[in-house]
């Protein structure tokens, strides 16, 4: 009995090869900071902080006429945790 080069093993699961779908994974993990970036900016709105993102990436906020820049979402994190809001 012979088999040709095509043929799947019984029982043969995920054999597309050792490639990786770098498209897939990257877009996952652009979906989950997106989340999370959402996510922080609804919270501190329900505080009363008004957020918007910069084209650079950076993130203003303000509240009672009050603006501060953070230049990276880690940064947007840190101001939410030392006004309590996580």
């Amino acid at each position: 009995m012979s088999h040709s080069q095509n043929e799947k093993a019984p029982g043969a699961c995920n054999t597309e090869g050792l490639g990786t779908n770098f498209y897939k994974s990257n877009f996952a993990i652009h979906q989950a900071h997106r989340k999370a970036i959402s996510t922080q900016i609804a919270k501190l709105a329900l505080q009363g902080h008004s957020v918007f993102e910069l084209t650079d990436g950076g993130f203003l906020f303000c509240k009672y006429g009050y603006f501060q820049h953070a230049p990276d979402f880690e940064a947007l994190q840190v101001f939410a945790h030392r006004l309590g809001v996580s």
